[in-house]
């Protein structure tokens, strides 16, 4: 039986024929697409309490107040006090007196600080400032420092703008290359089933979704030009390809694309380089037009540090001999294919190509590879404050040609295979925007997330303290039918076991409890051999404790904890296992959570090691974690669950 007719996909060739003049799915796709992100956009927006140029953002964007507003974009004086008032970013760097991550003394100028980031966001965000920075000064009552209300909604609203542009930007390149449908679908796909959704709305100022745009733009602009090379077409392709490596250097890996796209064999390829040097005035323009457009960012080095090329990333590195292909790839911390599975048929698209469109088929083989090299060579290739892989986001402009001959293939193979397909892209989108809104709540934390904690978030809406403890130990819960208890320790902290320790008269209405803060690190606590406690590889451990504080501890990675250890003796252990205390007292809505002033007992069970031996100790006890706060616990007690079969 002959394949159903389908909708024609438009191959790439350069003079493709017209393009239809009405496309009306992919059009309802981009009013639907554009009128989610507005919504989104305006619903989960703090107003009126918008502090964006927060973190990473506020490196981005120091480059415009330091200019425009305070003119020392040298020494950077203004940034203490400001940080002082607003507590926009972090103040834990000891390299310089600045005491920030997002700027370093410069190594050969020590009284100039150099900006961490390159000032390609900058660029793209300098209307909006300068809109804001006019109403400001003319027409507002707040202060124009660069960093009040209107600067903050203006630079949100460069984020959401930037998006909508991508989004109109993608329709026109999709339609050269499939049809309406098919384009539609698409714009649904990455908009709604990839990490772009997060990108796109909520980290909008983050620099992948504006290499989206500008990579978007890059393929549009090439694809016009091969088909009928223009001066005006050169312009804009100098102008977005210099912008996405004045944002990023090293999506310089971009000009692959003007070299491969719609070349699948030597002979294209000596066709393309026949072109360029036909046109060479035009390839010309749009090189010089990318070197002057990272010619301040040049110029800003070399004024700094006296070096026209500068690190200004000490302390972090790529290391291309040991990529982490496979967790950048698939693991629970942050892994792309993980958390955006969609992308899983872009990457079998690519070994389609070969046979269905091999014109693209070299770039595609040659660009992702390559892409994901130097996206998980990084020190930090689970890339902090991430949803799923964010360093692959500006790489779906082009994964959507392999995506696009990967669904119209299937699509074409009947309707069971349709109908599955259907089912199975329905289930990713479904899939993401819920854990998109997971994230907003805080339930769903893709850095540092284990299995575990996956497995036991998966699909609700609220967490639990064993949830939480998941989390932090990666460990399974024990089933209680299974295990005979023994309780081992129990310490209530009378006031002689609390010697070193006292209360404050502040809490002196406390009942006797045991002070944990940064000058009394350690409680007591228990220590034991396994094999005078008939404990073995199978069994567990369990500790639970009171906790109270007085002033809640927001920063997760300084929170006390609960510590679980196992060593052999007078070694290091060799299973550490902790669980923070302060995020599940009371209120247990995120891992940020917890209340302050209640009494609520917290605890954990660790599994005892398969390469456990009789001779081996293990410890159980609460310590500070670098947190400033104090923390009062009682009742301490460990019990030992013993498998009963």
């Amino acid at each position: 039986m002959p394949a159903p007719a389908v909708a024609p996909f438009y191959p790439l060739l350069p003079d493709h024929g017209a393009r239809p003049r009405r496309a009306p799915w992919s059009g309802a796709a981009l009013a639907l697409v554009a009128a989610v992100l507005l919504g989104m956009a305006a619903a989960t927006a703090t107003w009126p309490n918008l502090q964006i140029t927060r973190w990473d953002v506020f490196g981005y964007y120091l480059y415009l107040p330091a200019t425009t507003v305070y003119h020392d974009l040298g020494e950077l004086k203004f940034v203490p006090p400001l940080l002082d008032r607003t507590g926009l970013t972090n103040r834990g760097n000891p390299a310089h007196p600045l005491g920030i991550y997002e700027a370093s003394r410069a190594r050969t100028g020590p009284d100039r600080y150099v900006i961490k980031y390159t000032m390609g966001q900058a660029v793209l965000w300098w209307p909006f400032f300068q809109a804001a920075h006019f109403y400001t000064r003319h027409f507002s009552t707040y202060p124009a420092d660069g960093y009040s209300p209107p600067y903050q909604l203006a630079l949100y609203l460069a984020g959401l703008a930037y998006a909508l542009l991508g989004l109109g930007l993608l329709r026109r390149l999709l339609l050269h290359y499939f049809s309406d449908r098919l384009s539609a679908v698409l714009l649904v796909v990455v908009y709604f089933a990839t990490n772009y959704l997060v990108y796109s709305v909520f980290r909008g100022l983050y620099a992948h979704n504006a290499l989206f745009v500008l990579h978007t733009a890059t393929l549009l602009l090439l694809t016009r030009w091969l088909g009928r090379p223009r001066w005006y077409l050169a312009l804009g392709l100098g102008l977005t390809v210099g912008l996405a490596v004045l944002i990023r250097p090293s999506e310089a890996i971009i000009l692959l694309a003007p070299l491969l796209l719609g070349v699948a064999t030597a002979a294209d390829l000596r066709a393309r380089l026949r072109l360029a040097g036909r046109h060479g005035a035009q390839v010309a323009l749009a090189g010089a037009v990318a070197v002057a457009v990272n010619a301040p960012q040049l110029l800003y080095w070399h004024r700094m540090s006296g070096h026209w090329l500068y690190d200004s990333y000490p302390g972090e590195k790529f290391d291309f001999r040991h990529p982490h292909l496979l967790g950048g790839l698939f693991s629970f911390n942050n892994g792309w294919l993980t958390y955006t599975p969609v992308m899983a048929l872009a990457v079998a698209g690519i070994g389609l190509l070969w046979r269905r469109q091999r014109g693209w088929f070299w770039l595609l083989a040659t660009y992702l590879p390559l892409h994901l090299l130097v996206a998980y060579s990084w020190w930090c290739w689970w890339y902090e404050d991430s949803f799923g892989s964010r360093a692959l986001v500006q790489a779906y402009p082009l994964l959507l040609l392999p995506l696009g001959v990967a669904l119209h293939a299937l699509w074409r193979r009947g309707p069971r295979v349709r109908a599955a397909t259907g089912l199975a892209v329905a289930a990713c989108l479904v899939l993401n925007v819920f854990q998109a809104w997971q994230m907003r709540q805080g339930i769903f934390v893709t850095e540092y997330m284990t299995w575990r904690y996956y497995g036991a978030i998966f699909g609700k809406t609220r967490l639990t303290k064993d949830d939480l403890a998941k989390f932090d130990a990666n460990e399974a819960s024990p089933d209680p039918r299974r295990y005979q208890p023994e309780q081992v320790y129990f310490n209530t902290f009378e006031p002689a076991a609390n010697a070193g320790a006292p209360l404050t008269a502040d809490y002196a209405q406390l009942p006797p409890a045991c002070l944990v803060d940064k000058a009394h690190p350690y409680s007591p606590g228990y220590q034991g051999q396994l094999g005078p406690a008939n404990l073995r590889p199978g069994d567990w451990t369990q500790v639970r404790v009171q906790a109270f504080f007085p002033r809640k501890e927001y920063n997760i990675n300084a929170m006390p904890l609960i510590v679980i250890e196992y060593h052999h003796p007078n070694e290091a252990p060799y299973r550490w296992q902790s669980v923070r205390i302060t995020n599940k007292v009371g209120d247990v809505s995120t891992i940020w959570g917890g209340s302050a002033g209640v009494w609520d007992e917290v605890g954990f069970a660790s599994h005892v090691p398969h390469e456990a031996r009789p001779e081996d100790e293990v410890k159980a006890y609460v310590m500070n974690g670098a947190s400033s706060q104090p923390l009062y616990i009682d009742n301490l007690s460990v019990t030992l669950l013993r498998d009963a079969r």
